[in-house]
């Protein structure tokens, strides 16, 4: 279960991300192709997906080990390139640490060794990589969760003018409960306590992670709540949007 931890100044400090987060919905669809989330309706994307990928993107497989991504790669930036900026922005130290602690005291591979070391071609396989399966993960499809996120935006903000934020954090997240300034995920694994502390929250929809939250916890900045929306298959090139989700009731 994951259970998120409001003060009175977080729940004033919850916004909705404006736009959607390239990195951030890449990253989201990386980890159900390879995961094998949403069973078998996503099924023949996530062999398209797996078939498609470029060798270009390949480095990316090594920087997540048994799927334990390093912190410093959740970035929200509404572009690939301002995304990139941020995460090359990282802490040397902050590199460092995550690296050590998704991969142990063995850096196997060389260039991983390089970003540990902070070399720049070890930075440039990194871009190269996320920008190769940008291309074809998700550029095909990008108009489509651009229009996916709007209807997201709006929604919410007509939730939260009609029922208020407690009932429309939790109409996010069905089976999810805000009890007592502690909002509730059932299921979500790993078990996790995420303290706010008064940083607030950043809500960002993702349309290709289909089951449970994701959550980035980094100090001294509001943590960031990517959660699963949409239709609840991956969208396709042309696509229609999906028709508007009920409110919830009061």
């Amino acid at each position: 279960m994951l259970r998120v931890h409001f003060t009175a100044e977080d729940f004033a400090r919850i916004r909705f991300a404006p736009r959607p987060a390239p990195l951030q919905e890449l990253h989201a669809a990386l980890t159900t192709a390879v995961t094998q989330r949403g069973g078998l309706l996503f099924a023949p994307w996530r062999g398209r997906i797996l078939r498609s990928l470029p060798a270009a993107s390949s480095p990316l497989a090594d920087l997540v080990p048994a799927g334990c991504p390093p912190s410093f790669l959740d970035v929200i930036g509404d572009t690939m390139a301002n995304g990139f900026e941020q995460i090359r922005a990282t802490s040397p130290g902050l590199v460092r640490v995550e690296l050590e602690r998704v991969y142990g005291a063995v850096l196997v591979p060389r260039w991983i060794r390089g970003l540990h070391a902070g070399d720049e071609t070890a930075w440039h396989t990194l871009h190269r990589a996320q920008q190769a399966a940008f291309e074809t993960v998700l550029a095909p499809v990008w108009s489509v969760v651009q229009d996916l996120h709007r209807e997201e935006f709006t929604r919410y903000a007509l939730t939260v003018a009609e029922y208020g934020v407690a009932a429309t954090l939790t109409g996010l997240a069905p089976g999810s409960r805000l009890h007592e300034g502690v909002w509730e995920w059932p299921g979500a694994a790993p078990d996790r306590d995420v303290c706010l502390n008064g940083r607030g929250l950043v809500l960002l929809p993702t349309f290709h992670h289909p089951a449970g939250p994701l959550l980035q916890d980094t100090p001294g900045h509001p943590a960031v709540l990517t959660y699963p929306a949409g239709p609840g298959l991956p969208p396709t090139a042309g696509a229609p949007s999906s028709p508007p989700k009920p409110l919830p009731r009061s």
